[in-house]
């Protein structure tokens, strides 16, 4: 789906899947991917790109979840000068310096598990194994990229302790990674709580996204939600 001239909504699924919605922003030298999906879908990531005429320059990651990071590593080998950037605080989960927050939960109950759920606990750890990768820059907290009419970094932990919404000041729209849900009539509510790190943390993020003047979500799940 066209935003606008500069602002692209991918819908990305294979036959029976849940579609997810990474975005891709452009300006005269940059395109930007911000979030990808499974490494599956990387052909999909791939074709979009090559319909927009220019390389990928930039991938920018909200968060650590596999959902969001699988096609990393593929993409870089595709576009061998794309920067990859995320928050300071989930860096090291994707380099493999830390284990992802729902790895670790997931190890944690492998003893008490039967083997059916070991075997797939075990599948689940090689496939975060294999897309390890080194984020080239670290953002913060207010920090505005100067690119694609400017690209704010909004710190929403919760869902993970770096979780991150991006705030497109030229059009004033926000990327929710899975910061929130959208309900009908544009307001936002608490994601999924099995998938919720903190809870309370969650909600003050909310809160946090709402302090902006929003004209429209981009959800990595929930797609394109203009506020009227």
């Amino acid at each position: 789906m066209k935003i606008n001239k500069n602002i692209t909504m991918l819908t990305i699924a294979l036959e029976g899947e849940r579609a997810m919605h990474p975005v891709l922003l452009r300006d005269d030298e940059n395109l930007v991917l911000i979030d990808t999906g499974y490494p599956r879908h990387t052909s999909q990531i791939a074709e979009a790109i090559a319909a927009t005429g220019q390389p990928l320059t930039h991938i920018i990651l909200t968060h650590q979840d596999i959902d969001h990071v699988g096609a990393v590593t593929r993409l870089m080998a595709l576009f061998p000068d794309v920067k990859v950037l995320a928050h300071e605080d989930e860096a090291k989960y994707m380099d493999g310096t830390a284990t992802p927050v729902k790895l670790a939960a997931a190890l944690a109950r492998y003893e008490g598990s039967t083997s059916g759920e070991k075997l797939e606990i075990d599948k689940y750890a090689e496939r975060f194994s294999e897309i390890r990768f080194k984020v080239d820059q670290t953002l913060r907290d207010g920090e505005v990229l100067p690119i694609a009419g400017g690209i704010e970094v909004v710190h929403t932990p919760g869902h993970t302790p770096g979780h991150m919404c991006l705030y497109l000041r030229g059009s004033r729209l926000m990327v929710l990674g899975d910061s929130a849900g959208v309900a009908d009539g544009g307001t936002l509510t608490d994601f999924n709580p099995i998938y919720i790190q903190d809870i309370e943390l969650a909600r003050k993020s909310i809160q946090k996204i709402m302090t902006h003047p929003i004209a429209g979500f981009l959800g990595h799940h929930s797609g394109y939600t203009p506020i009227s």
